[in-house]
């Protein structure tokens, strides 16, 4: 018995796309124009400890926190 080989057939990117974008979940979101830098900081265990407690409480990171508190400076 001889095995059937499967039709090399491979769909464009593009096709592949426009079928991806027409879900209703699959539109593509705007870019975001602002950059994000890394930065390394140095923190007290205790100050740690409070802001993990905090960011755990709002289900969010601590990177998250941490830029919740300074975009909340004046």
């Amino acid at each position: 018995m001889a095995k059937l080989r499967k039709p090399d057939v491979s769909p464009l990117q593009a096709d592949i796309d426009d079928f991806i974008d027409q879900a209703p979940d699959g539109r593509k979101s705007p870019k975001r124009t602002e950059r994000k830098y890394s930065i390394t900081v140095s923190i007290a265990p205790a100050v740690l400890e409070r802001l993990d407690d905090w960011a755990r409480g709002r289900g969010i990171s601590r990177a998250a926190a941490i830029a919740v508190a300074v975009a909340k400076l004046k």
